[in-house]
């Protein structure tokens, strides 16, 4: 069987589901393996990020140019 065919007996049996705990489950499960991309990141990159948070929050803004000099 192939992926589409496989999400569509999926979807079918959900929608067959009258079990509410069997549907939180479903979900619970759902939300666990979806990945969080800061989670991803590296510590330097994580730093760079609030840094720049930071920054805009005191209103230091920098231009696309100036920004794309310093990752090229």
């Amino acid at each position: 069987m192939d992926i589409q065919t496989e999400k569509y007996a999926l979807i079918e049996y959900i929608t067959k589901i009258t079990d509410i705990k069997l549907i939180e489950k479903l979900k619970d499960f759902v939300k666990a393996s979806e990945k969080d991309f800061w989670n991803e990141l590296t510590d330097a990159q994580r730093k760079e990020i609030l840094q720049g948070m930071d920054e805009l929050g005191r209103g230091e803004k920098f231009d696309y140019e100036q920004f794309m000099s310093k990752h090229r």
